[in-house]
């Protein structure tokens, strides 16, 4: 197996900036990352952080209507 010859001093940033634009088009269509796949905890998590902030915005939209038609 040959040796591979790496250039430590390039980084991915300064050969994407090389590449012609078919090229960089062609390069990102090949990394895909797709979904990562979460534990059930953390799914949980989020999905808990999803309710609270739809909740907080209706809260808020609520106490904006309150606050414009004089309401308390």
């Amino acid at each position: 197996m040959a040796p591979r010859h790496h250039l430590p001093d390039i980084d991915q940033e300064e050969v994407l900036a090389l590449l012609e634009e078919d090229q960089l088009v062609a390069a990102k269509e090949k990394v895909h990352l797709g979904r990562r796949a979460f534990s059930r905890s953390l799914e949980v998590v989020l999905w808990a952080l999803r309710v609270y902030v739809v909740l907080m915005l209706v809260l808020i939209v609520v106490r904006v209507v309150q606050t414009v038609s004089g309401g308390h």
